[in-house]
């Protein structure tokens, strides 16, 4: 489809077991998955393993760039469990809470790393995503008596959140650090780090993953207040709206959207908006109104990429999801907002020249109208630097590297391609003006920009920008003829 050639932002779905056979994949991919998630919160290894390897196989037959996400589930901290499967906790009853995780009823609930929460008489707690409340009234060192302000139905394993308790609990826990060795082992792409608090927690996660890049979840009001910090060691961060959703209040959650998006874009780094945004899919074959919008306006945020959960993993209609959230976006990248949320005058980035030459191309793409910017890139670098700036121009993304073909196409506007080395700029220029032709995606005589670094196959030496016309060898400068 149109949206789907020239869609700019990206589409994460996630895995599960909805999305599990090839035949499930297959369609995802063709209908608009960049990436693929694989949410450690749920299955075993081996369940990812197989996805993972049918995503790698299925997407190189297609000859489509798709990314893999791996998602660990970090210190998410959980009620235990209750002999039926759920427990009744009644509003104004008084509950005594443990640490660790055993059989609870409705006078006692065990909570994992309780122990680990610095808790305050009056501190809140909130059960099941914002379902229950509760209000400590006895703090005692193995155990928290509490109020119940409003009750509900507790089911097993269901999350617990302290709004702004501070806690002791480590970022990377062991069932974490098995997920990544194993993740490392299988070779994904990106890592998503939950719970993250600061740049140290980033660091902390970066001596487990070594050179993955780390996208760091925002799911937290302490995460939240040091978003710049984060930004300085984390290469993207996403918006997880819906432990957010429980740390803030609730009508506060659209700016902070925005705000996350527009600082993680000014810092150069890749932004993602997550969370309930197509939630009604799951069991409806037509999302409401209100989701649509809210995909729309997260485009208009200016995010790299926007991602499906449940709806994908668990879903009756995961392939029907992609396909709308793809539409949806498109049709958002065509209205006349689209990209002035992008309008960062200087990126706070490390790479001053890199920067320049990517800004420069931008704006000379813009102010001539040209359509089509060509980077190559080793790293990717170069091609994520360019995404920042939202041109208006698609940006293909040539590389040598597999890894980084697949890397990138979590980075909006950029559409990855895959070449043979090269040994010069020349050989370069003719092998990507070439392949645009052969797939239609430029004409003769179209003005190309184009972004490199001279000598060809270094890493971070982005200082070059050409322009050049399709099919006129190096002969004439463009305005000679």
């Amino acid at each position: 489809s149109v949206a789907q050639m020239h869609r700019k932002t990206k589409i994460i779905a996630t895995l599960g077991p909805a999305t599990s056979t090839a035949a499930a994949i297959e369609k995802l991919i063709a209908r608009g998955m960049n990436v693929a998630r694989l949410n450690f919160s749920h299955g075993d290894h081996g369940e990812h393993e197989r996805r993972y390897l049918l995503v790698r196989r299925i997407a190189s037959d297609m000859g489509v760039p798709v990314a893999v996400m791996q998602d660990i589930q970090g210190p998410k901290i959980r009620v235990g469990t209750f002999p039926s499967g759920s427990a009744m906790l009644e509003t104004g009853s008084v509950v005594t809470l443990h640490p660790g995780s055993g059989d609870g009823d409705a006078e006692n609930v065990y909570i994992a790393y309780l122990d680990d929460v610095a808790m305050n008489v009056g501190g809140k707690i909130v059960l099941s995503d914002g379902l229950i409340e509760l209000e400590a009234t006895d703090v005692a060192p193995d155990h928290i008596t509490v109020r119940v302000l409003s009750g509900g139905e507790l089911k097993d394993h269901k999350g617990a959140s302290f709004p702004g308790a501070r806690t002791q609990i480590p970022i990377v826990t062991a069932k974490d650090e098995k997920d990544l060795n194993f993740g490392a082992d299988l070779g994904v792409d990106l890592v998503a780090a939950s719970f993250v608090n600061s740049g140290r927690d980033v660091r902390t996660v970066r001596e487990v993953v070594g050179t993955t890049p780390i996208i760091a979840k925002i799911e937290t009001a302490v995460g939240y207040a040091h978003i710049d910090g984060i930004l300085a060691e984390a290469e993207g961060a996403m918006v997880a709206r819906g432990d957010l959703g429980v740390e803030l209040a609730l009508e506060s959650i659209p700016r902070a959207q925005s705000e996350i998006v527009h600082t993680t874009n000014a810092a150069g780094r890749i932004s993602i908006i997550a969370t309930e945004m197509l939630e009604s899919m799951i069991t409806s074959p037509r999302p409401t109104r209100a989701e649509v919008t809210d995909v729309y306006r997260s485009v208009l945020d200016g995010t790299d990429a926007v991602m499906l959960s449940a709806e994908t993993a668990v879903g009756a209609y995961p392939t029907r999801a992609v396909s709308l959230m793809s539409n949806i976006c498109f049709e958002a990248e065509q209205s006349k907002e689209y990209g002035r949320a992008a309008d960062i005058s200087n990126l706070s980035h490390g790479a001053p020249f890199a920067s320049a030459t990517a800004e420069a191309s931008v704006d000379t793409a813009d102010r001539l109208g040209i359509a089509t910017i060509v980077a190559f890139t080793e790293s990717g670098t170069t091609a994520g630097l360019l995404s920042k700036y939202r041109p208006h121009a698609h940006i293909f993304a040539f590389t040598p590297s597999v890894a980084t073909y697949r890397a990138m196409a979590i980075y909006g506007g950029v559409t990855p391609m895959l070449v043979d080395r090269v040994r010069s700029t020349d050989e370069m220029i003719a092998a990507a003006e070439s392949e645009l032709l052969r797939l239609g995606l430029v004409r003769e005589g179209e003005g190309l920009v184009m972004v490199a670094g001279i000598p060809p196959n270094q890493r971070a030496s982005t200082n070059i920008m050409k322009l050049h016309v399709v099919g006129s060898g190096d002969t004439l400068a463009p305005d000679a003829r």
